[in-house]
């Protein structure tokens, strides 16, 4: 005969032991993504982003426009973005810059603890503010503007001092491989040591104050597609404050683009889903999809999100 106390305590362990089943599922993460202004097509990037983000189940995202060039000073004086109710604030925006209140809140989010994505454009906004220049670390700039950093021939990184070499740019778009460098880094964990990614732009010559820059992925710039010969950043993350900033440069999307664009590869769709995540949360529960590209194969969406 089974006693009550012998029942209860089998039917706890069984609950227990079925865990997956009965445990509350992960909060999920607030995702602030702010657009309005780039010289990309962020009409078409911006839902792309933000389906992209949402299809994992994981994020709840809120989209906030800014105004226009063109909008009057009380336009932007009713923009005050609450940064500090979000759980990572991410970037499709390259534009005017910020009312002094709004960047006073940004760098006091940051400063606090706040996580930050930067999508290809976004990191060449804001020429002369020093505390975004900080946390983005390499940005589109002139070759005076700050140093560079890339990976020579033989893996070795190498700083060039500003005013040495290229300037932020890019070659002809063209397929090309990623290759993680960090692959520690839970974004990066379970994922092909290269894959590669469909026709985009890759940015060469990033300049800054690049300091306390952990590189992830890089891609090599061939000469051939009028790049640099040497292995360029591709994802970085730079601590700031009790906060983290991470860079994504892949993603470029123009208007009229074809099928598959930048948002189709499977694996930048998944490096920016696993980014946001590991950003916000310090961790990476996203899955690594069959059909990731492999170093030799792109892997592309079904259907054209575009």
């Amino acid at each position: 005969m089974i006693s009550f106390r012998s029942f209860i305590t089998t039917s706890i362990a069984s609950l227990l032991w079925c865990g997956t089943v009965f445990s509350a599922p992960a909060e999920k993460v607030r995702v602030l993504l702010i657009t309005g202004q780039n010289n990309h097509d962020w009409i078409h990037s911006t839902p792309v982003i933000e389906g992209l983000l949402e299809e994992t189940g994981r994020f709840d995202v809120t989209v906030s426009t800014t105004p226009s060039k063109e909008a009057p000073e009380d336009a932007w004086n009713d923009w005050n973005p609450k940064f500090k109710n979000y759980d990572v604030v991410l970037s499709d925006y390259n534009g005017k810059m910020w009312p002094e209140t709004v960047k006073a809140n940004f760098v006091s989010y940051v400063n606090d603890g706040g996580r930050v994505t930067l999508v290809h454009a976004a990191n060449n906004a804001f020429t002369g503010w020093t505390e975004f220049e900080t946390m983005a670390g390499l940005l589109w700039r002139n070759a005076s503007y700050g140093d560079r950093l890339y990976l020579d021939e033989n893996l070795k990184l190498v700083r060039q001092t500003k005013g040495e070499g290229v300037s932020g740019g890019h070659g002809a778009g063209h397929a090309y491989q990623i290759t993680t460098r960090d692959d520690q880094n839970p974004i990066f964990k379970g994922l092909p040591k290269v894959w590669m990614h469909v026709s985009d732009e890759l940015y060469h010559g990033q300049r800054g104050p690049a300091e306390n820059v952990h590189i992830l992925a890089t891609a090599f710039s061939s000469t051939e597609s009028k790049g640099t010969g040497v292995h360029e950043p591709m994802v970085w993350w730079i601590p700031y404050g009790k906060g983290k900033v991470i860079t994504l440069v892949p993603g470029h999307l123009g208007e009229n683009s074809k099928y598959p664009t930048t948002y189709d590869c499977v694996g930048l769709r998944t490096v920016l889903q696993r980014s946001v995540e590991w950003v916000a949360t310090d961790k990476v529960t996203i899955p690594v999809p069959e059909n990731f590209p492999t170093a030799d194969t792109i892997g592309v969406v079904a259907q054209p999100v575009h």
